[in-house]
């Protein structure tokens, strides 16, 4: 196992795309699993807390995963447009790209203090934890210092995990049902991208309504 210092690199658009605020701890927790949509997954997890409880969220998804390299590179560099760099397409799907903003990373700390990011690619593990107390302490975001850890692992693992945790008690939880109709939006006919939300599935019966409702009254 190796332990090191990571730094970020900033764009200059990092002050107005920050500025921009989520409006809602939902369209927080999308960003985040539309980045998992870029890294290829076909299946993302995500685990909520009771309201008020101290669980954290969990956000794990089979994607292709980040080296120590791929994470220095391009995670760490803030604000830059991922297509930029790849096109407008994933490498290995050929999915369109939604992370458009390159600041999709800070979306965890929108809903929480603290988030940890674990992945696995190419036969290393690779994790770090941000947080908000240090970023909005720091001088300069390029001078802060993220402790960062690498080991071995099995060469044929790839995903990513993300735990955000110490939850903001000003913004409201995030409620399953509301997180599947944000979802439902991009995600709801995707064969090649299952979300299951708290154990359940995403699927057309989320969308907002009562079937047997509009059924009854078209027997009329």
């Amino acid at each position: 196992m190796s332990q090191s210092d990571l730094h970020f690199r900033v764009d200059s658009r990092l002050a107005t795309l920050l500025s921009q605020e989520y409006s809602s701890s939902e369209r927080a927790l999308k960003e985040l699993i539309d980045n998992a949509w870029d890294a290829d997954a076909e299946q993302v997890s995500v685990t909520l807390p009771k309201p008020l409880s101290d669980a954290p969220i969990i956000i794990s998804d089979d994607g292709c995963g980040m080296t120590e390299e791929e994470l220095r590179r391009h995670y760490l560099f803030i604000a830059r447009d991922p297509r930029s760099r790849r096109g407008d397409r994933t490498v290995g799907k050929k999915r369109l790209i939604k992370g458009r903003k390159g600041i999709g990373k800070f979306a965890g700390l929108m809903a929480s203090s603290v988030m940890t990011l674990e992945t696995r690619a190419r036969g290393r593990l690779c994790s770090f934890t941000l947080r908000l107390e240090d970023l909005t302490q720091a001088d300069d975001i390029e001078h802060l210092n993220i402790a960062f850890r690498s080991e071995s692992c099995y060469e044929q693992l790839h995903d990513t995990t993300i735990t955000l945790t110490h939850l903001h008690q000003g913004m409201a939880f995030p409620d399953a049902n509301k997180l599947r109709q944000v979802l439902l939006q991009d995600y709801g006919r995707q064969n090649d991208f299952q979300i299951t939300v708290d154990g359940k599935r995403l699927d057309v019966d989320d969308v907002s309504g009562s079937f047997s409702k509009l059924n009854r009254s078209c027997q009329r």
